[in-house]
């Protein structure tokens, strides 16, 4: 039986076999790594892409309960999305907070004063309570700030019609 298989590789029939099957593998088989590997892509902005792992970290670092729907995984894919135009916005934008502007951020919490005057211990609860680090703290709020001022930036200059102030005033 193995002579058979070896007379038959031999042949001509066997070599257009081989072609046969070469051929639509090089051409469509190996498509999806020839046409620049955007399998792992789940969203593009720009020339910016951002794949299946940041959505997951993004997802980990948001989610609060297990996803179970088509409709729970599109509400995260659109809030995802508008994380990162807003990040881009605030980089187009060159909107920084300073070191002094964040420790005054901090200084004015409520949360963190004690008699009316910010107290490091009550930071420091906090801090040991949510169970965060002070840098990743800091981090969140210069985030959430750069956030408020680049929409204070883009709402700011929107005046609303006469038309929706009259409507308005009618209900």
């Amino acid at each position: 039986m193995l002579g058979s298989f070896r007379k038959f590789s031999t042949s001509l029939y066997a070599k257009i076999l081989l072609i046969i099957i070469i051929i639509p593998f090089v051409f469509w088989g190996m498509g999806s790594s020839l046409s620049g590997g955007d399998q792992n892509i789940v969203v593009k902005i720009n020339k910016d892409k951002y794949s299946i792992q940041d959505f997951d970290a993004f997802i980990k670092r948001t989610a609060y309960k297990k996803i179970e729907s088509n409709e729970e995984i599109n509400e995260y894919l659109s809030a995802f999305i508008g994380e990162q135009l807003i990040k881009k916005e605030v980089n187009h934008y060159k909107i920084k907070v300073s070191d002094k502007s964040l420790s005054q951020l901090i200084k004015n919490q409520k949360q963190f004063k004690r008699d009316g005057d910010f107290s490091r211990t009550e930071y420091e609860k906090f801090l040991i309570k949510n169970n965060i680090t002070a840098v990743n703290f800091e981090n969140i709020l210069a985030s959430q700030e750069r956030k408020k001022q680049i929409l204070d930036l883009i709402g700011g200059g929107v005046y609303s019609s006469k038309f929706l102030i009259n409507a308005a005033m009618i209900e």
